[in-house]
């Protein structure tokens, strides 16, 4: 594995002269005193987990849009999709060329030699497969999944959000990486203050997702593969079952939302999810501009990894996606015959497009089988 060249303070290649003025104004705003950067800073983060497909680029897109949030995208893919892969950042730019990346990587990667990058890239790959997912529910066996993280990863992902947020001039990060495995490592940073958003979706929604044509980046690579609806719906049943296990047994602060209540009332959601998140930092709460489905107006973001829509810039509507309704009944009553105990809790019942239950499950449910 070959880490990407690339054109600044992520070794290298020279900026050009316009990027590097822009760049040394960033740094020379966001860069911490001395003092200030040998201390621990805490570092609120708004984890938002789930399956992929379930809307958590949007999720992640709409509640940085918002004061004192920033839409930080799929950090955890920092390693391999910016590092090595040296992908294009939502902004347009390469990750090597990036502005707000550069300022980042002074103080968090650009330390790193090549061969502690591909040992990271290595470790992760092999621990976020779904295959091994397992391996969160048994203590030993996750013990052994944080026991074995290269150093570098906890030095480095620590220095990584504390440069997000002092580059960003924001009050916490949103983090839409999804997976459960990175939510038990990232437990283990004592910097890292975590908020876990559980993004859920209708399981026969989400399995016809996975069935659509691949959509690549405007640099025409993609990260989505395509699930059948059977290998799908295992995968939302045990990605979710996950999410609530970790969060139940980390103690986390946890908060529940459907997909379907997002897109009908995004206002509503992100006012309650920001209030939810804030309470427990020490911030406070403040008032957000007015939001409503007709009129979303979506900032400049530096997302390196998630949904193609991270690339999406100014007004956009939110509509529901509700084409897998008149897909093949046979491919629905496969996926909701394999979901149904989480279907059933999610409140995902009866003929498409009916739910019951509440819109935002504020409280640290326990998991299924389980009493707190």
């Amino acid at each position: 594995m070959r880490v990407s060249p690339g054109c600044g303070a992520m070794k290298l290649l020279p900026l050009p002269d316009a990027t590097r003025r822009s760049t040394s104004s960033v740094l020379e705003s966001a860069s911490p005193s001395r003092e200030e950067d040998t201390r621990r800073r805490t570092v609120p983060v708004a984890f938002i987990a789930g399956v992929g497909r379930s809307g958590t680029t949007l999720l992640d897109r709409l509640l940085g849009s918002t004061p004192k949030l920033h839409s930080g995208g799929e950090l955890g893919a920092v390693w391999n999709h910016g590092l090595v892969e040296d992908r294009l950042c939502s902004c347009g730019a390469r990750f090597s060329c990036c502005p707000f990346w550069q300022a980042v990587g002074t103080n968090s990667f650009s330390s790193l030699r090549a061969d502690e990058i591909d040992t990271v890239v290595r470790y992760t790959h092999s621990v976020f497969r779904t295959q091994k997912m397992w391996r969160i529910l048994f203590g030993r066996s996750r013990r052994s999944l944080v026991n074995s993280a290269p150093s570098a990863f906890f030095e480095t992902t620590e220095r990584l959000y504390q440069r997000v947020l002092d580059v960003s001039a924001r009050q916490v990060v949103v983090d839409s990486s999804k997976l459960p495995m990175y939510l038990v490592l990232l437990e283990h940073i004592p910097s890292v203050d975590l908020h876990v958003v559980h993004l859920v979706r209708d399981p026969r929604a989400v399995a016809h997702s996975w069935l659509r044509p691949l959509v690549s980046d405007p640099d025409g690579r993609t990260s989505m593969p395509r699930f059948g609806a059977a290998k799908s719906a295992v995968l939302w049943l045990i990605t979710n079952a996950a999410v609530e296990w970790i969060a139940w047994w980390l103690e986390v602060p946890y908060v529940r939302v459907r997909y379907e209540d997002l897109v009908k009332d995004p206002a509503w959601i992100v006012r309650q999810l920001r209030s939810e998140i804030l309470r427990a930092t020490e911030y406070g709460d403040q008032e957000v501009r007015n939001t409503n489905n007709e009129d979303i107006d979506l900032d400049i973001v530096h997302s390196i990894s998630g949904n193609p829509m991270r690339f999406r810039q100014g007004r956009m509507s939110i509509v529901e996606d509700v084409e897998w309704q008149t897909g093949p009944r046979s491919r629905k009553a496969i996926v909701a015959a394999i979901t149904f105990p989480l279907r059933w809790r999610y409140g995902y019942r009866g003929s498409p497009g009916f739910s019951q239950g509440r819109p935002v499950s504020v409280r640290p449910d326990a998991p299924p089988g389980r009493s707190r």
